[in-house]
């Protein structure tokens, strides 16, 4: 826990929303109603787990193992990978998949809006771990000193 807490804000948001949106893959991503003619209808109740799910859940894996190497283990690590911007763009890639599979998904339910947030906030923990890396002014650094979030809690 205390190499959790010692953490910069980038590592720690896609150690909490990875899992987050792994998780929510087993929740109802759509309501399908299945209409049987005279016999009446039905609602089908879909997780996320379908091929598009599948690249989501993989890419969560993938993401925070990756952190947890990198940030909060001893092992070395080639320095010769830029390994931030493998974690940039796969935090990208994730919050694309899982935006092209709400919007291609029928029916879409609350758990796969919250996919969308949560795959936008692990985008925006690689990108705060780039910017940290490339030395660059975070866009969390960015809001906290134009005022914009308390620090107070």
């Amino acid at each position: 826990m205390h190499r959790f807490k010692a953490l910069s804000p980038g590592p720690k948001l896609v150690l909490v929303a990875a899992p987050l949106l792994f998780l929510s893959l087993f929740f109802t991503w759509q309501k399908l109603e299945v209409d049987f003619g005279a016999a009446g209808s039905a609602v089908a109740l879909l997780d996320g787990w379908d091929a598009w799910g599948l690249l989501i859940g993989l890419g969560t894996l993938a993401l925070a193992a990756l952190v947890v190497l990198l940030h909060l283990t001893d092992v070395e690590m080639s320095e010769d990978v830029p390994w931030e911007r493998i974690m940039l763009a796969g935090g990208f890639a994730l919050l694309a998949i899982t935006l092209l599979k709400v919007l291609t998904d029928a029916d879409s339910a609350w758990a796969s809006y919250l996919g969308v947030v949560l795959a936008a906030a692990v985008a925006l923990g690689t990108y705060e771990s780039w910017a940290e890396w490339a030395g660059r002014h975070s866009l969390l650094a960015r809001i906290r000193r134009r005022g914009g979030v308390s620090s107070a809690a």
